[in-house]
């Protein structure tokens, strides 16, 4: 029989199968060769005790069934394989956008035997990074084919986060991650506790996942932007191609990244229900890796081989007014990315290849925003309250897209600033005071946290730290209405999904998403 054994606590110094099966052995009280380790479910990096950092495990491990004291412990369910049905549909199912919910609704479709026709605006992964390198070297935007749009979506440029809340590998996110390692991922993925991928790695995969859904009989249009909605008596019928090419069909799956303003202003001219979602805004804080190692491993553990460079994670709520200060998408090992899509208007993301080599970390540091934030009601508020900041990031920053940046001493008003620190942004820094570019809510909530954290992590409120702006687009600042069906509530055979629609915030979740809206629709 199989079972699950949790709490299995391993010093790093001691990483390894043969500790694994000691400590199993030790906390059953059987000997090593009664038993043996057929899965890893979960390893987590404990850095609680400054003294002695440990991996928490949890192992699936092959016992003979009479051993006495099973009921103590888990049984292992046996992984019932599902088999797919083979639908067919008169017209073939329609997929907007190609990030990580267009593809894996294509791949959840194509696993049902059908065939979809994918629309995606910009380039393959391929061309798509030359012109992410043309842009950083010649300052020329192509808005068509950058950081946010283009095969892959935003995610194929950052640090390929895969974090999300999982239930020992039977739930529908462990089928995400089982996904990319069919397309290369590596395997500890499935089991380790942050997983990351890096752009490197990402790139590879998603060059893949094109592939499979070719060889499957999908079909794949680029440099297609959806520029109308065919609607008669509210049900879509199909979509236009930059402005000329009609396709028809009564399935159409809406994955639009959260940059697609034009696409979602659209759709409100057309009617599709939609409503306004917060979002958060602020800057990219960034650091030198050995500082955030040291913050986060102390002495002992600092440059220890294995961890690689170390993450964080902040937050201040001033349950006052009820707004959040926080950091997220943390990007240990990487660099800082000008990740425009408008020309004028400069955002901000993170980035790291696989290794996370990069002599820099940095993190997104952003500040919750209310509807009240925002000029008026209408659904596309938050559109125009991003552009605003972003336009007057790119002024701040010389309108050549060189970054607004701020050592977080000058920020603070105190001592030892010293103007830019040595940072990874490729595109050139311009000293800035960041109150030239956002609301003094976002302001005057920075500066509280920053207080609270310095006697926390005084080395993360330090003249380590400079504050690039800006952080716009952490979320779809918009929400595009749908039922428990994932259908539009007002546009039969519309099914917006992922990170674009408002439903999802980031690389795993949006697939999730996906996966979810073609089971509601074909199950």
């Amino acid at each position: 029989m199989d079972l699950v054994i949790n709490n299995i606590h391993i010093p790093i110094e001691k990483d390894g199968m043969d500790e694994y099966i000691w400590a199993v052995a030790q906390k059953m009280g059987i000997d090593a060769a009664d038993f043996s380790v057929i899965k890893i479910l979960g390893k987590a990096l404990d850095l609680r005790k400054q003294e002695q950092f440990n991996y928490t495990m949890s192992l699936v491990i092959k016992i003979d069934d009479s051993f006495p004291n099973k009921q103590k412990f888990n049984l292992y369910p046996k992984t019932k394989t599902v088999e797919k049905k083979v639908l067919k549909m008169q017209e073939r199912p329609v997929i907007v956008g190609f990030g990580p919910a267009g593809m894996f609704a294509a791949l959840e479709l194509i696993s049902h035997g059908l065939k979809p026709l994918i629309f995606e605006r910009g380039k393959k992964i391929e061309e798509r990074s030359v012109d992410v390198g043309n842009f950083i070297k010649d300052r020329k935007l192509n808005p068509e084919s950058n950081i946010q749009f283009g095969e892959g979506g935003a995610g194929s440029y950052s640090d390929g986060k895969l974090f999300s809340r999982r239930n020992n590998n039977s739930s529908i996110v462990n089928r995400v991650l089982k996904t990319f390692v069919q397309f290369g991922a590596p395997p500890e993925i499935e089991y380790i506790s942050k997983p990351h991928l890096g752009t490197d790695v990402l790139c590879d995969i998603v060059r893949n996942i094109r592939l499979y859904i070719l060889e499957q009989g999908g079909e794949i249009q680029y440099n297609a932007r959806m520029t109308d909605i065919l609607i008669v008596d509210g049900k879509a019928k199909g979509i236009v191609i930059n402005g000329e090419q009609e396709i028809l069909s009564s399935t159409l799956f809406i994955a639009l990244g959260h940059s697609a303003r034009d696409t979602v202003e659209m759709m409100h001219k057309r009617g599709v229900a939609m409503e306004q979602r917060k979002i958060a805004v602020g800057v990219r804080i960034e650091h030198p890796a050995q500082t955030i190692n040291r913050m986060r491993y102390g002495r002992k553990y600092d440059g220890f081989p294995g961890l690689g460079a170390a993450t964080y994670s902040l937050n201040h709520t001033n349950r006052k007014i009820r707004r959040g200060v926080y950091t997220f998408c943390m990007c240990p090992g990487g660099e800082v990315v000008n990740a425009a899509s408008n020309d004028g208007m400069l955002v901000l993301n993170g980035m790291s290849y696989s290794d996370r080599a990069s002599p820099f970390s940095n993190g997104a540091l952003v500040v919750s925003c209310h509807s009240s934030d925002y000029e008026t009601n209408s659904p596309l508020a938050g559109f125009a309250f991003q552009k605003d900041i972003e336009q007057k990031a790119f002024r701040a920053g010389g309108a050549d897209w060189s970054v607004p940046a701020q050592n977080l001493m000058d920020f603070l008003g105190e001592e030892g600033g010293g103007g830019i620190n040595e940072n990874s942004y490729k595109m050139g820094a311009v000293s800035t005071d960041m109150r030239e570019i956002f609301p003094d809510f976002v302001i005057d909530e920075l500066l509280v946290a920053f207080r609270k954290w310095r006697v926390k992590v005084p080395l993360f409120v330090s003249h380590h730290a400079l504050l690039l702006g800006a952080e716009t687009r952490t979320s779809s600042p918009v929400r595009i209405s749908r039922n428990k069906q994932f259908e539009s509530i007002n546009t039969k055979n519309l099914y917006p999904i992922g990170e674009g629609a408002g439903y999802t915030g980031g690389i795993t979740s949006s697939a999730a998403d996906a996966i979810k809206a073609v089971e509601a629709k074909l199950l």
